[in-house]
């Protein structure tokens, strides 16, 4: 695992908007959708929000989240810089909002991505990569985001420590 980052929760509105355009513009085959890319930009403003920076300050990646209920934890967005992936950044990242949801009383957490249904490998990389951390396959919804683009929701659940 790379040790040059540090990963800090940022509460500052502007800040997590900055970190999320800054890491969200650099993936494409991700958020090349320019309104949803702006709605997650404006929407992380009012959810806890964990960063990746190196020791320069600079943003490499992050993870948004909520929860629903008072139980379940959602990772509302994230992502990590291309040239940084596959260093343990989101791995690290993950196991720091794990750790806040059981601290929060969260029994499970789920993550929405586009399901498996469509052939796109960016994200059957995603898919692989929240397997890695044991998430399973939940359902599909097809009407949650559009026909075009049907919603996988995961889910994992959570050892009270």
């Amino acid at each position: 695992m790379d040790q040059s980052f540090y990963i800090t929760q940022i509460n500052d509105r502007s800040e997590k908007s900055i970190c999320t355009r800054n890491v969200l513009e650099s993936l494409p085959e991700w958020f090349g959708n320019k309104q949803s890319l702006e709605e997650y930009v404006e929407q992380v403003k009012d959810f806890p929000f964990w960063c990746a920076c190196l020791k320069s300050g600079q943003y490499i990646g992050f993870f948004s989240a909520k929860i629903h209920y008072g139980h379940t934890g959602d990772l509302f967005v994230c992502g990590v810089l291309p040239e940084y992936q596959r260093r343990g950044i989101g791995e690290a990242l993950y196991k720091t909002v794990e750790s806040w949801f059981i601290q929060n009383g969260c029994n499970f957490v789920i993550v929405k991505t586009l399901s498996d249904i469509v052939t796109y490998e960016p994200y059957a990389k995603t898919r692989k990569f929240y397997e890695k951390l044991g998430f399973s396959p939940l359902i599909t919804l097809t009407e949650m985001w559009d026909e075009n683009n049907p919603c996988l929701i995961m889910l994992k659940p959570l050892s009270q420590i």
